[in-house]
Order: structure tokens, then sequence, then C-alpha cells
């Protein structure tokens, strides 16, 4: 079994928060620079929209600039995934989270999965972390053991669990169904109801090494590894 304590002993390093709402405004994007650097997190991620202003925000502060790729549905064309990967890493994006086709996983259509994903590797090429996204929510344990194989298929680097957006929280029965079948072939990232400090350590002993949550849960889970009790 993995070792937290890594993960626990730094674990602001191993957190993204994000402003991904179709309604978040400018002054959401400044908050949420405002945190970033103040919690010492990892990265900040925006919609496509934001990017570019993201970017600019942190320059200089340590604090990685992402965004994700068809979010949240996964239901854009491979054309468009592709072209919109491409734009985003020439406005500056360091980190990328890429949806899965998730009716097309769901259908058992896996060829078409992988060639996607296999078309995003592509354009990226290695310039970033790229992560896919499963959904896990709205997924069986069997679509998802077949994402993760198509995932490492194609070459992608990390497999993250979900958008936040489904409406089930990622469980630790999601992040051992997904450990089991990578087996070591992809880093792991949990993101979506991810709420306290006992759930992080339960999926870094799981070997989860990067998690996606709000920023005041963020800042609570950091702060609990602090407690000297």
């Amino acid at each position: 079994m993995p070792d937290p304590g890594p993960v626990l002993a730094d674990l602001a390093q191993h957190i993204d928060i994000s402003c991904v709402q179709a309604q978040h405004a400018r002054e959401d994007i400044d908050e949420l620079v405002r945190q970033a650097v103040a919690g010492g997190f990892v990265s900040a991620h925006v919609l496509p929209e934001w990017l570019g202003y993201l970017r600019e925000r942190l320059e200089g502060t340590g604090v990685l600039a992402g965004s994700p790729v068809s979010f949240p549905s996964g239901g854009a064309t491979t054309a468009t995934k592709v072209a919109e990967a491409s734009e985003l890493l020439s406005l500056g994006a360091q980190e990328l989270d890429v949806v899965v086709a998730i009716g097309r996983l769901r259908s058992g259509d896996d060829v078409y999965v992988t060639r996607e994903l296999a078309a995003i590797v592509e354009v990226v090429d290695g310039r970033v972390p790229l992560r896919a996204i499963l959904e896990v929510g709205r997924l069986d344990d069997d679509d998802i053991r077949r994402g993760v194989d198509a995932a490492i298929e194609a070459g992608v680097p990390w497999i993250k669990t979900g958008t936040g957006w489904s409406g089930v929280p990622t469980s630790i029965g999601h992040i051992r169904l997904i450990a089991d079948r990578a087996d070591g072939r992809a880093a792991l990232k949990a993101a979506g109801g991810i709420r306290d400090l006992e759930t992080v350590r339960a999926m870094a002993e799981l070997g989860v090494t990067r998690f996606g949550m709000n920023a005041p849960a963020a800042l609570a889970a950091v702060d609990a590894t602090k407690d000297p009790r």
C-alpha cells in the first residue's frame, strides 16, 4: 500500500482549486488567485475563456494555471477537443484535464475513446501534465475499468475521477477500483465531493497524489495536517 506521508507532509502542493462554473466572473477568478497564492496550492483551474487572464494574474507566484478540455460533458468531437487543447496550450495552460467521451464509453465504444485520447496526447506532446477525466458518477464499474484501460493505452499519464458536476461524490470504492486497474501505470487525481482530511488520507493510501477540491475544504484539510493534536 502506498505511503500517504509524502502527500500529507506538503498537502497544498498536491491540491488544485478551481472556478469552473459557468457563472464565475472576473471577481471570482481574482478571489481564486488570492486563495491559491495564500494557500500555497500547486495550481488553479478556470474555464478556457478565463485562462489567459488567470495566467497573467498568476505570473511570478509559482502557482500553475490549468484548464479543462470539453468540460463538463466530454461530448465534443475529437477534432474540437484537439483544437481546444491546442488553443489552451497557446494561451499558456500549464495543466490540462480532458473529459473522456462518456457516452461512447458507456456504449462500449472503447476504440473511439482510446483513439480520441491518443489524438490529444499527440497534440499535448508531453509539454504539460494531461489527465483523463472519467466522470465516475456516470459510469458503472465495468465502464470505469475500460476507461482506465483506454486512457493508459492512449498514453495519458494521469487519470482523474470526475468533474465535480455529476452530483455523485468520488468514493473510496471508486479510487480502489481505478487504482487496482491502473496498477501503477498511471498517476491518480481525485476530484468531486472531497471535503476532509480523513478522505484525503484514505485516498492517498490507495495511491492518489493529486486532489481537486473547493477552496474552503482544501484550506481546512491543509490546516488539519498542521494541527498538533
